[in-house]
């Protein structure tokens, strides 16, 4: 996959079996498609994935965003994923923020590890800011 920064790092980065030229219902055995959307499981780039290839207005065929996708509609679904990721419009994630982790939050999909651990911090400091107000 190529396009935005976040596309050279996500598990799929250059592999073609994720689009393959001849994508029908038959074309992907049901192990091969298992293995393939075991990786989109981990990915925290589904959404943004989603909203960059466009799968249902562009008629995809393939696998992005966690799910296989033949004419534009979804066929199979990785484990975890979420309607949320669906909005081809959505807006792509900052990771490692705070905002990141809130965004992964009403998305309702579990944070990646930097955006979990910059909500983690921003708690600390929360908490330790209330601490110094005082009662």
């Amino acid at each position: 996959m190529s396009g935005p920064g976040w596309a050279s790092e996500a598990p799929c980065a250059g592999d073609t079996r994720f689009t393959p030229d001849n994508a029908t219902a038959d074309s992907l055995s049901k192990p091969e498609m298992r293995r393939l959307l075991a990786v989109c499981q981990q990915c925290p780039f589904r959404a943004q994935c989603i909203a960059l290839v466009k799968p249902s207005g562009s008629l995809f065929d393939g696998i992005c965003g966690g799910r296989l996708w033949l004419d534009g509609e979804v066929r199979a679904t990785c484990e975890g994923a979420h309607p949320g990721e669906l909005k081809e419009g959505a807006a792509p994630i900052t990771h490692g923020t705070p905002a990141g982790a809130r965004a992964h939050n009403r998305r309702g999909e579990p944070a990646c590890s930097l955006c979990r651990e910059a909500g983690r911090l921003d708690q600390a400091r929360r908490r330790e800011r209330k601490r110094a107000s005082g009662p």
